[in-house]
């Protein structure tokens, strides 16, 4: 199992590999590290990589759609050094009226508002001299709304 894709578009575009086996893994991975890479295909090969490997590991240990994206949406946390919740938008969705993403974010703010609440309260005990007064005053109105 091999990436054939050479450029970043192609990269971009090719079909997320599903390997069954761990020689077919370290076959596919192989054949993304082991070439000549650019800035854009680096990135490519990173996430085919990490693609590939997630779907090997979720069909070895019999992974539901749910475990799955409870698992992808932890890698982005870890990955992107998130310490807080957070929201995923599919942009697509706002082709459809059953998605109303007014009223999915309009939910998500005063969750994410009760939280940042919470945090602002303790930032505020914590804070010290090198604080920005602005910030200081953020945290402030942060504390006061939920």
């Amino acid at each position: 199992m091999k990436c054939e894709a050479k450029t970043e578009q192609e990269m971009r575009e090719v079909a997320t590999a599903w390997p069954q086996t761990a020689e077919e893994l370290s076959e596919y991975i192989d054949s993304l590290v082991e070439r000549e890479h650019d800035y854009g295909t680096s990135c490519y090969a990173m996430s085919l990589a990490a693609t590939a490997a997630f779907n090997y590991v979720a069909h070895r240990i019999g992974a539901t759609g749910f475990q799955a994206s409870c698992a992808d949406l932890d890698i982005l946390r870890r990955t992107r050094d998130i310490k807080g919740p957070f929201v995923f938008i599919r942009g697509e969705h706002l082709l459809y009226p059953q998605y109303d993403l007014s009223s999915q974010l309009a939910s998500a703010m005063n969750d994410l508002g009760v939280w940042a609440a919470k945090e602002a309260k303790k930032k505020l005990t914590e804070a010290n001299e090198h604080v920005h007064p602005n910030v200081i005053a953020h945290w402030k109105k942060l504390a006061k709304e939920k």
